[in-house]
């Protein structure tokens, strides 16, 4: 089974579970529901008893997912229209640290592993990331031609913004920057400029976006490359004809 974390305002999340044979999606909506246990200690057979859960509103076990995909940074105020308006950054923060511990329990079947800044990845400074990449940051400033790109593996995809797709180059840079910190799957927004300026980083944003097809069919492929390192499983090999 593969889990997408996100939120249930996350149109291209749901997008990406249809017609993805095994997905699931796993919401803050699902927390509320009653079914979830956390290991806690061994089983007297296996060693461990495995965690259980809530995704699309039906159980699982832990032992049973093969790689979570987080398009999610942390639980928000506004995914708990459920919950007492007073009561909201309250709980929003109770998840976000629970799904961080839980998320550790899956030992390495993350995508991208959490940070504790993140329930999608690492988020060092942007400095950090415009090093990695070896492009100028715009410090602050607004962008001039924004473009806000998916990286995928090795593939760079525009999902919003204005003005031309980026070019090679930049994507080139961008592909780098994510290698360097070993994230497969992250979002970030950069200013093309004008005619006669450079590209610059404007930011790398807290969970990757999946709005366009493109990025979706790019993200199903990559876990199917991915799961079997992931779970240990033999890896394919294709044979050229």
């Amino acid at each position: 089974m593969i889990l997408v974390l996100a939120s249930q305002r996350d149109p291209g999340a749901a997008a990406l579970v249809a017609g993805w044979a095994g997905a699931r999606l796993l919401t803050p909506a699902d927390l509320s529901l009653p079914g979830w246990t956390l290991v806690a200690g061994p089983s007297s057979r296996t060693g461990r008893a495995p965690g259980r859960g809530i995704a699309d509103g039906e159980g699982f076990t832990d032992d049973g997912v093969r790689c979570l995909v987080s398009l999610l940074a942390g639980v928000e105020p506004g995914d708990l229209s459920w919950i007492a308006e007073e009561h909201r950054d309250y709980v929003a923060t109770e998840m976000t640290a629970f799904l961080g511990h839980w998320l550790a329990t899956l030992e390495g079947r993350c995508l991208v592993a959490p940070s504790h800044a993140s329930l999608a990845g690492p988020r060092p400074p942007t400095a950090v990331w415009a090093a990695a990449a070896d492009l100028p940051m715009t410090g602050g400033a607004q962008p001039v031609t924004p473009a806000v790109v998916t990286v995928v593996g090795g593939e760079v995809f525009r999902v919003a913004g204005e003005g031309p797709a980026p070019s090679s180059e930049v994507r080139r840079h961008l592909v780098r920057m994510a290698v360097s910190h070993g994230v497969p799957l992250l979002s970030a927004v950069v200013d093309l400029g004008g005619r006669d300026a450079l590209p610059r980083l404007h930011a790398v944003l807290p969970a990757p976006l999946a709005r366009t097809e493109p990025v979706r069919a790019a993200i199903r492929q990559l876990v199917d490359r991915t799961v079997p390192r992931l779970v240990g499983e033999p890896v394919r090999e294709e044979v050229a004809s």
